[in-house]
């Protein structure tokens, strides 16, 4: 194990219980300094940020879309904030602080007997929607990115799934989620990040072509399950509430390649829908729209 990871524990650690026995007022005072410090030191992440809300609302003057982006950075602050947070939480706290609409949908698409999707995206604390989830009586299993410093990615899996989560590592996760899938469980999929040419799909956001990843409907369609939208948006200092939608309409042209493509595109008209609702909440610093055939020549892919 290198040197820098076990420091990075440590200070990982030290950090989280700091934050998570301060009163909760000043610990957000803290991380919303921290967010808008992060941002107003600009950088590459700050310009792709502005970047992409520029294509998604190119009607609004830029001090509008730096507000937004601004926000979003103060937004992951507190969520990280929270998440430290949640490491002490009962079963009770944690439900205290998440409220569910829609759980109607989910209930009935499992009852197919073939799994479900949510589709999901980086909006609001999307780890809390995880956590709270099979306290609602709820089966999910969770993709997630594996991390260099195994120290604290061990410790991240232990608390995601710690209220009765599956994690699947996002390396070579097609054949844990059809399984997951058949055993009756909802997976969890994060879709709204940029994905290499090679497997992804280009397919619109925001009114441009960009490369998305095919595996969320490929999956669907090869087990049959319904893909249901589902996200979670902080409405309160203290409090968040996940919405699931009803499942997405899934192609049914009788040529996979097609029906992936737009079932994909349908994925995306959902995902764009949502950020609109809540734009200050969405994570905007990634290269989305990296290698569009709409943008050639575009000095941002």
């Amino acid at each position: 194990m290198k040197p820098r990871f076990a420091i990075e524990w440590v200070a990982y650690r030290l950090g989280a219980a700091t934050l998570g026995s301060i009163p909760l007022s000043l610990s957000q005072g803290i991380a919303r300094r921290v967010g808008g410090m992060l941002f107003d030191r600009g950088g590459k992440h700050v310009e792709w940020a502005l970047t992409n809300l520029r294509f998604a609302f190119p009607d609004l003057p830029d001090s509008e879309l730096r507000r937004i982006a601004r926000a979003s950075y103060i937004h992951l602050a507190w969520n990280s904030l929270d998440f430290a947070r949640a490491e002490r939480w009962t079963d009770e706290e944690i439900l205290a602080r998440v409220s569910f609409e829609g759980l109607e949908h989910t209930e009935e698409a499992l009852k197919q007997g073939r799994g479900a999707i949510g589709l999901t995206l980086h909006l609001g604390n999307f780890e809390l929607l995880n956590l709270a989830s099979p306290l609602v009586g709820l089966p999910v299993a969770v993709v997630a990115r594996p991390m260099a410093n195994r120290l604290i990615y061990n410790h991240v899996v232990r608390n995601r799934s710690r209220t009765g989560n599956l994690v699947i590592n996002r390396r070579r996760a097609a054949r844990a989620i059809l399984q997951a899938l058949r055993s009756g469980l909802a997976v969890g999929i994060l879709n709204d990040q940029y994905m290499r040419r090679s497997r992804g799909v280009f397919v619109p956001l925001f009114g441009l072509r960009c490369s998305t990843a095919a595996g969320a409907a490929a999956l669907a369609l090869r087990a049959g399950a319904p893909v249901l939208p589902a996200y979670v948006f902080r409405d309160g200092p203290d409090h968040h509430r996940v919405r699931i939608e009803p499942p997405l309409e899934p192609p049914r042209t009788g040529d996979r390649e097609r029906d992936i493509v737009e079932y994909s595109s349908r994925m995306n008209a959902a995902l764009e829908r949502i950020i609109r609702a809540h734009p200050e909440q969405y994570m905007w610093a990634n290269r989305r729209f990296r290698h569009s055939p709409d943008l050639e020549g575009n000095p941002y892919i």
